[in-house]
């Protein structure tokens, strides 16, 4: 007789899981780019940096807008720069 283990993830297991397979594809593809291993929260931190400076780009018609995504693009950069990445 053959036994079956059965495994049953809650949804936000699964969530979690799903998250983190894509998030290690990304990082395997940042250090195809780049030549060198990275790992995954340095790859996270850089494309926060990103994301943040892109909206900051593209925020130019409300001033109070642009200051929120200015704090936002510096709170990333000093994220990346205590990790050591800056």
């Amino acid at each position: 007789m053959k036994k079956v283990l059965s495994l049953s993830l809650s949804l936000s297991q699964r969530v979690r899981m799903h998250v983190s397979t894509f998030v290690e594809a990304y990082a395997r593809l940042f250090s195809r780019y780049m030549g060198e291993e990275i790992s995954p929260s340095t790859v996270l931190k850089v494309t926060h940096a990103v994301i943040a400076f892109t909206i900051l780009v593209f925020s130019y018609g409300n001033v109070f807008f642009s200051l929120l995504t200015l704090g936002w693009f510096i709170v990333a950069l000093l994220d990346c720069k205590k990790a050591g990445i800056v």
